[in-house]
């Protein structure tokens, strides 16, 4: 995913990059492709990159829900259930 990207970004990274010095050209190119590859794969707490990052939760019960859209609401609304918990017990003692 992260290579179809910055393919079809490429001409639209390289035509302002022309106009550099080829050593400016080559880093901005490297970091305009870190800075996405960053931006898809996401920075979560699970280690890995995750395709549900890129999917709004509100759309899990829509269009995503035979692509197991169902389940990862679900799986986020118990998460967020027990963290709410959680803080109110930690409020109470």
């Amino acid at each position: 995913m992260v290579l179809a990207a910055l393919l079809l970004l490429a001409p639209v990274i390289a035509a302002p990059a022309s106009l550099l010095p080829p050593l400016a050209a080559a880093l901005a190119v490297v970091g305009l492709s870190v800075l996405l590859y960053v931006r898809v794969v996401g920075s979560d707490d699970e280690g890995g990159g995750s395709v549900w990052n890129a999917i709004p939760s509100r759309q899990y019960e829509g269009r995503h829900v035979e692509s197991g859209g169902l389940a990862r609401g679900e799986q986020e609304a118990a998460i967020e259930e027990i963290q709410q918990d959680a803080a109110d017990r930690d409020r109470r003692q």
